[in-house]
Formats: structure tokens, sequence, C-alpha cells
């Protein structure tokens, strides 16, 4: 089917198809009476929706509720739990990690594979990913559901083709989703649709779906696992073209360090997690979060030594300096602080708070940090998938 260019009956059937899902995600327990209400449709073109969602497994019925009325109890309709499921990885230089989500967002499992170093080697990659997607794929067979979708995420930039471009894994043009589609296939005999997205907006989605932010405020999120990105993401539709990308090469400072980049003063030459370990001790190791680089970070938010308080001041006032911009540009909005910054915690949020104050003495921003673990990018990949389902339901349904 020509998705881009659907006939009119056809495309009008999937906008009514979407909508009735939509409504059940979003005000389920509903009856089909509430449905119609809530879509203008007439109650038999309802009935006939939700018959080809639960047909299709998206939805349940969760049975009748009580009834005081004339005429038949209602019966009740919820998006299905243990309908299709999503996979997401994520991919950082020392580790691959992946979780399974159902439809209602709920994680059935995770995954965890760490590595040495994955840098400059993407076959090395798909081999770290192999343990990790069986163990998932395995568990959506034992749960007798079925995979939707394999979401991935990266620390870099992602084109029209998948090809990923990445600083922290050393990577130009890298295929990502033809290998490990490739790869899928030797070990399934199937084929599982594979997408691949810039880590650090879903970084950004995984706040807006999974962390409390309040949805009527842009989000501006900033982290990375064991390098500097950021992620924008709006009040509307369109999630899946929310700006993001790298953020530590910004010059935030004359001369300085030199960067891994060969430039002087980037900004991940203050804020990254090198930057930030190295005033401790510069012979600790760095690692991100699952990998034990979590602990390191909170270690240095506890810190009352007077080097680490002094450079994280440096971060926080760069960091502020970076975001002003950004500000400047999407208005009023919340700043999470993500990755590798999320354990720094409250006091190191406040500092850039201050910071962005001083660029904007206008209003008071608002700055916190993420309470999404070091699996946020894995969580938000996986709600791609299963978010499409409700979203395009009639696209699951022609597959």
């Amino acid at each position: 089917m020509d998705w881009a260019r659907p006939a009119r009956q056809v495309g009008q059937h999937a906008h009514n198809l979407a909508l009735v899902s939509r409504l059940i995600a979003g005000h389920g327990p509903v009856s089909r009476a509430e449905l119609a209400q809530r879509s203008g449709l007439t109650k038999t073109t309802v009935t006939q929706l939700t018959g080809e969602l639960l047909d299709a497994g998206l939805v349940r019925e969760l049975g009748t509720a009580r009834h005081s009325g004339p005429g038949r109890p209602a019966t009740h309709l919820v998006v299905n739990a243990s309908g299709p499921v999503g996979v997401g990885v994520q991919i950082e230089a020392d580790h691959v990690a992946g979780c399974l989500l159902d439809l209602t967002g709920r994680v059935r499992d995770r995954a965890l594979r760490r590595v040495d170093d994955l840098h400059g080697d993407p076959a090395a990659v798909v081999k770290a990913a192999e343990p990790v997607l069986r163990r998932l794929l395995a568990s959506a067979d034992a749960r007798d559901t079925v995979a939707a979708g394999i979401a991935v995420g990266v620390p870099g930039r992602v084109d029209g083709e998948d090809r990923v471009r990445s600083a922290e894994l050393g990577w130009v043009d890298v295929p990502l989703s033809r290998l490990l589609t490739h790869r899928l296939a030797e070990l399934s005999g199937g084929v599982i649709p594979v997408s691949v997205h810039d880590g650090f907006r879903l970084t950004a989605l995984a706040e807006r779906w999974f962390g409390g932010a309040d949805a009527a405020r842009p989000l501006v999120v900033v982290g990375g696992e064991l390098s500097l990105g950021v992620g924008v993401v709006g009040t509307g539709e369109g999630w899946d073209r929310s700006p993001s990308g790298p953020l530590g090469h910004v010059r935030v400072r004359r001369g300085g360090d030199r960067c891994r980049c060969g430039a002087r003063g980037c900004l991940e030459t203050v804020a990254g997690p090198r930057a930030l370990l190295r005033a401790e001790n510069p012979d600790t190791p760095v690692a991100s979060r699952l990998p034990g680089g979590d602990g390191r970070m909170r270690g240095l938010a506890r810190s009352e030594a007077p080097e680490v308080r002094a450079a994280l001041r440096r971060a926080a006032s760069a960091l502020g300096g970076a975001l002003t911009g950004l500000l400047v540009v999407h208005g009023p909005a919340t700043v999470v602080l993500g990755g590798h910054l999320a354990p720094l915690g409250a006091r190191f949020a406040e500092q850039v708070a201050d910071e962005l104050g001083r660029g904007h003495p206008e209003r008071e921003p608002l700055v916190r940090a993420s309470p999404l673990g070091g699996d946020a990018v894995a969580l938000a990949a996986a709600a791609t998938v299963t978010r499409r389902l409700v979203e395009d339901p009639a696209r699951w349904l022609a597959s």
C-alpha cells in the first residue's frame, strides 16, 4: 500500500481508526457510546472500528460496567497490555541496553550488555546487541505476544536512510538499520522492522512521556551518557521531527583544554563526563550510568572538595551560556538535565538556573534534574514503536 498517497476512502478510514485508537488510549476505560460522542462518529462506525482494533490485539474489552439506567450495560474498552510490544535499544560506546514495552507504557523486561569499547567498530555493536535482542524477543515470545518493531537510539545524527554519524562511536554514515535487520533475519528467519533514532531526541522524548514533565511547556533536555547533546520537544504533535543534536562541541571558552574533536574551548571540555570526573581524580575511568557511571556522578554531587565544587560551578556556567540561545528561540521552557548530568542533582540544577537567569532576567528559568534512569533512551525508543501502533493502527493492520 502506498502510504504517502492513500485513496480518499482508505485515508478517511485510517484517520477514523487512529482517532478511535487515540481516544481509547487517552480516555480508557471508555464505552463505544462514549467513543461515538467524543469522536463525532456514528455508533455503527465506532463498532466497526473497535472490532478491527480488537481483532488486531491493540485493545481489549474490560467487561460491563455497573449500570443503573435503561438498556444494556455498556462494555468498556482499554489499550491491550497483552498486545504487540515495542523493543527499544540504546547504544553507547561501553554498553548496549534494551527494554520491552507494552502498549500501556509498562516495561516488561530489560537487558544490558557491558562492553569495553565499541568505538569505531559497527560489527562489534551488532554483536553486542545480539544477546540483548535475543533476551527481549524471547521475553516477548514467552508472553505470547509479537514484537511490532525494534527502535535503536544512538549518540549522534541519523539521516533519512538510517545512516549514523557519531563522534562518540567514531562512525561516519554507518547503515545501522540494515546491519541489524540482516543479523535479525539470520537469527529469527523473520523480518522485524528496525528504525534508528538520534539518542538526544529520545532523551527528550523520554522526559515528555515518562518523566512527569508539564505538557503545556516546551522541554529542552540536555545531557548524554558519554557526550553532550540536546533535544527539544514542543507542546504539539510531530514528536518524530523535534530538533536535537550534539551540543558538546559548542565553543564556550577562549582557549581552554583541547577537545577530542581537536578544537579548544568546547563545552565537552567543561561539562562533559570526562571533564567533571577529572576534577576529582584524573585517573577515574569514565563510564555511562548503567555500567557504573551513575554512582561516580552522585559522588561528585556530594563532594565538598573545593576543586570539585569549582568544576561544577564552571560546568553550570558553561551549560547556562550554551542554553541561553535555545531559550530565546523556544521561549519559556522547562530545562531538564539528563544523562550524566542527572545524578548531579538539585544543587547543580539551581546553579544552571542561576546562569540562565542572568541571560533571561525577565523570567525565572525552570531547571530540574531528570528522574529517569540510565536506560531512558531505550525506554523512549521502545515507546516510539508502541505509540505508532496507537497513532497509526491502520499501518499495523495492513502488515
